[in-house]
């Protein structure tokens, strides 16, 4: 196959048709995460201070080597989705172009036969793969594939420096290779592991008819302590930024290492089913908890597991010190099984994150399972003869076609948010957090009824803990109840929402708006004032109090309030009147006039352009 035609070109048909699918997903909306890590990050806007700031960030537990990516996005799009989906495509593939440098690189250290070949068939499963769909399609983890991207190239600098050994050119290769795993913990943490990843390569997959010596591990040594060292201190300072935190780290409601240890092996079988089988894929599932060994799922998930470990360590065992192609592809299978563990192990072993099992944690970690079942399949079509070429071929080809297609139909829900979070709650339809992005997305749909009853659903079954998602269902619901003209409603869940949190002002700043709307004047003007404390921009509950002060005959205390309301909101004709007529209370009447002469250029609300040209007749105003 890889005689007949560029190894470049047949490379390009897996990523061309990558390429294809994920070209559904290019407008999709943000979802999740995107709004607080892309579309609500002002800091993308000023990449120099991202590169000021780059070393403090890294140092705590940040990810500034994405952030700038992201700026580099926003730089040529703007706050436009697509040219974020873009960058994540851009780099999915020029993480495919690494696993396949990697996969040769791995198997010509074994002394495998037909190795661009194999490692052509791995680099293809792991550009078309569905469940790498979320790694791909959901912008706020380009901090995965990049990751990912730069734990590949590390290693493969790694294995240069080794391979030209002391001297100037294998020094930089490995100051190459401690730069790239530097901006790789800057991307995402996962590349911690890379360290241990190559020693376990060098250890289990020893170069063909060469077992090392005192000579060659002291440079290794060499070349691994400066990457070590800064392994361990950003290693630190991520733990240090998570603690305390509900999402990850040891504070996690309900959560123990031993309880998160024993669910994760339920979520790794998962994981191994998915790459299998790629059903039933979600975006948030719903995964409970593993709380001890008499959970049936732990003890088969247990076992599937050690068996593949041992499975692989006696592979390993058999093929060891054998130099025959056959041996070499058996190591070379046994270090990828021990990748798939390494590489999911900061995630899916001892330190609990709220979220159990999610899909794009599994995106570096599958090459390993790629690998081996690329090489299990290899040994396979070899009983065929001579037309096991063909055969390979027709395998091949026959698994990227029906990859990509499952690929192109799992992006449709990366389409939008509708559409994604309809999926979700489809999947999950005992989960709160669904009900809240599918609520927002009807919102924005302008379909109110449908919303509130997402709302209330998501209401239902928050978890007692869940206090942040408890909140912000109340604020949305009373949010709802007030745009579907039911304010009296909306008190109930709106002040429900400020007890339990009184910090946060969102739910406080509705809750002056309901007061207003419902005739209590006096609290809709202690919410705003208390809300306009905290946050001077806000702009809601600027036009309430001004407008209560105004109740109350304080028209200049009203002014510079509705002013900002109309920076805020310049198409709203009713505040925009209320502001002429203080301006007019206040003998301001050229500022009347224009503020009233505005409102006539506004679509009709109400009575405020009647009311405006009653108001411009009464002073005179000239047209």
């Amino acid at each position: 196959m890889t005689r007949r035609l560029p190894i470049a070109l047949l490379l390009a048909i897996p990523l061309g048709l990558a390429a294809a699918a994920y070209g559904r997903t290019l407008d999709g909306e943000f979802v999740l995460d995107d709004a607080r890590v892309v579309r609500k990050n002002a800091a993308l806007g000023d990449a120099a201070a991202i590169v000021r700031g780059f070393g403090g960030s890294l140092f705590h537990g940040g990810r500034p080597t994405t952030e700038l990516t992201f700026a580099l996005s926003h730089a040529i799009g703007g706050p436009s989705p697509r040219a974020f989906h873009v960058g994540n495509l851009l780099l999915h593939l020029a993480t495919g172009v690494l696993v396949f440098l990697f996969t040769r690189a791995v198997l010509r250290r074994a002394g495998s036969d037909a190795v661009s070949g194999v490692a052509l068939a791995v680099a293809g499963l792991f550009a078309l793969h569905p469940l790498q769909s979320q790694a791909v399609s959901y912008v706020s983890q380009r901090s995965e594939v990049l990751a990912s991207g730069l734990y590949l190239a590390t290693l493969l600098l790694l294995l240069r420096a080794d391979r030209l050994g002391p001297g100037l050119r294998g020094a930089l290769a490995g100051a190459g290779a401690l730069a790239l795993f530097t901006l790789g913990m800057g991307a995402k943490t996962i590349v911690a592991t890379a360290p241990v990843a190559w020693v376990l390569l060098l250890a289990a997959v020893p170069p063909a008819g060469s077992r090392g010596g005192a000579p060659a591990w002291r440079w290794r040594i060499g070349l691994l302590a400066p990457v070590l060292l800064v392994d361990v201190l950003l290693v630190g300072g991520a733990l240090r930024a998570v603690e305390g935190h509900a999402d990850a780290g040891f504070s996690v409601p309900g959560s123990s290492p031993g309880s998160y240890f024993l669910t994760q092996w339920r979520a790794v079988a998962t994981y191994v089913r998915l790459l299998a089988w790629p059903a039933g894929q979600s975006a948030d599932w719903a995964f409970p908890w593993s709380r001890g060994l008499g959970d049936p799922g732990v003890l088969v998930s247990g076992a599937l597991l050690a068996s593949m470990l041992v499975g692989a360590a006696a592979l390993w065992w058999r093929c060891r010190g054998r130099d025959e192609p056959a041996s070499a592809d058996g190591r070379a299978a046994a270090y990828g099984v021990a990748w798939f563990f390494l590489v999911l192990a900061p995630t899916s072993s001892f330190l609990p994150i709220a979220d159990l099992l999610v899909e794009h944690r599994v995106y570096l970690a599958s090459w390993g399972l790629f690998l081996g079942a690329v090489l299990g399949g290899k040994h396979l079509l070899a009983r065929l003869g001579q037309k096991r070429d063909l055969a390979a071929v027709l395998v091949v080809g026959a698994a990227w076609a029906v990859l990509a297609v499952a690929l192109h139909q799992r992006n449709a829900v990366w389409e939008g948010a509708l559409v994604f979070w309809r999926d979700v709650v489809d999947k999950a339809p005992g989960k709160a957090r669904p009900r809240l992005g599918l609520g927002v997305a009807k919102l924005k749909h302008g379909d109110l009824a449908g919303a509130e009853a997402e709302f209330v659903a998501g209401i239902a079954r928050t978890p007692p803990d869940a206090t942040v998602l408890r909140v912000a269902l109340l604020h949305n619901l009373g949010g709802t109840l007030i745009r579907l003209g039911r304010a009296g409603e909306a008190l109930g869940p709106l002040r429900e929402a400020v007890q339990i949190d009184p910090t946060e002002n969102d739910p406080r700043e509705s809750l002056a708006l309901a007061l207003w709307l419902t005739g209590d004047l006096d609290g809709a003007g202690r919410e705003a004032q208390a809300v306009l404390e905290r946050s001077p921009g806000a702009s809601v509950a600027a036009r309430v109090l001004g407008q209560v002060r105004m109740s109350q005959d304080d028209d200049a205390g009203a002014v510079p309030l509705l002013e900002q309301a109309v920076r805020a909101f310049p198409s709203d004709a009713a505040v925009r009147y209320d502001l002429g007529a203080a301006y007019a209370n206040l003998g301001r009447v050229s500022e009347a006039c224009a503020s009233w002469r505005a409102v006539l250029q506004l679509p009709a609300v109400g009575d405020s352009r009647e009311a405006a040209r009653q108001g411009m007749a009464i002073l005179e105003c000239p047209p």
